[in-house]
């Protein structure tokens, strides 16, 4: 059995860390935990499985190799913009699973991770994000490498997102707001407003996708799914506003780069709105769309056309804008019609 010296434990800020030698090669490991003496046993437990793994798993896929086996995979099976998000995830718990073989990532683990993002305070929603990218690893390992059952996916099973009430901004707030914007950022920021479409599907929208003689706007949606989105005549004149660029085909740009950490810069925007307006109540650049929707919806539109512009999956989802409505205003959007809602008004 290959030899290994014991585990020596030292500190990393306020988590212990494991480094031991076996076989030659040296390794380090998170224990996850800011108890010594809880620390020196996982080190130990640790530094076991390495030595058992050398001379009984010669076929063991580390979490380093099984990530660089994915990495190649998914590229080729999801959205440039998943895999991203995949990759900004696994880099937050990677101290977590760093120097594990992959069938030492289990249920303990999986709570340890759930547990310490929740007291990073992270929400539930970036919670299951961080899993679902974790799944997707051990997914893939289960056929790559038969590994038997995936903790990530069991755990994200149980851990339900609780939605937060929807808070919509005050249109003379998000007008502010907008006048602060520079460039096509203002244009940006307003035709989210005006059509109920997701940053990322405006950021990445482009000139040729925009259908002037029938006013719509063609994006590309969750799941790479298309949907036509109609255009006012207010959104139609905000998008011709916005100047072409020579060399990039994007509807909107930042001298013809596209806008990248829109979130951050918008988020910068509304403090400043707040420092000049001190009753301005914050709002995310996604509480355009939800303001959208609830305007479209008193101003007589159809639940149903409203599903489709928005891109749900099911009418339910939609139905949640009705609690902002009056009994008569829900009755009227079960038979409403496809509108033109006035909207986004400059002043």
């Amino acid at each position: 059995m290959p030899k290994g010296k014991r585990a020596n434990i030292y500190k990393r800020g306020a988590t212990w860390w494991a480094r031991c030698t076996v076989a030659g090669v040296e390794y380090r490991h998170s224990l996850r935990t800011g108890k010594e003496s809880v620390a020196k046993a996982r080190a130990e437990e640790w530094r076991e499985s390495l030595i058992a793994a050398k001379h009984f798993g010669e076929n063991r896929p580390t979490w380093e190799v099984a990530y660089v086996a994915w990495s190649k995979f998914i590229a080729t099976h999801v959205a440039p913009e998943t895999a991203k998000r995949y990759a900004v995830s696994l880099k937050q718990i990677e101290p977590f699973v760093a120097g594990l073989y992959i069938d030492q990532i289990d249920k303990r683990l999986v709570s340890d991770i759930v547990a310490d993002r929740r007291a990073h305070k992270a929400t539930t929603a970036t919670i299951r994000r961080d899993l679902t990218a974790l799944s997707s690893v051990l997914t893939f390992c289960e056929d790559e490498y038969d590994l038997e059952g995936n903790a990530a996916k069991a755990r994200l099973a149980k851990l339900r997102e609780k939605r937060e009430p929807i808070v919509l901004p005050v249109a003379a707030d998000v007008e502010r707001v907008i006048a602060r914007a520079p460039g096509a950022l203002s244009a940006l920021i307003r035709t989210a407003w005006l059509t109920g479409c997701r940053q990322d599907e405006l950021v990445t929208a482009e000139r040729r996708n925009v259908d002037w003689q029938r006013a719509q706007l063609t994006i590309v949606g969750k799941g790479r799914k298309l949907r036509a989105v109609p255009l006012t005549q207010k959104a139609v004149e905000t998008l011709r506003g916005v100047p072409a660029h020579i060399h990039s085909p994007l509807l909107f740009h930042h001298g013809g780069e596209p806008y990248r950490n829109v979130a951050s810069r918008f988020r910068e925007l509304v403090l400043s709105a707040q420092k000049a307006a001190p009753g301005l109540r914050a709002f995310r650049f996604h509480d355009l769309r939800h303001l959208f929707a609830v305007e479209y919806l008193k101003a007589g539109g159809s639940i149903y056309a409203l599903q489709q512009i928005m891109g749900h999956s099911s009418v339910k989802v939609t139905e949640g804008y009705l609690a902002y409505l009056t009994p008569d205003e829900v009755e009227r959007t079960k038979g409403g019609t496809p509108i033109e809602v006035s909207r986004g008004r400059a002043g």
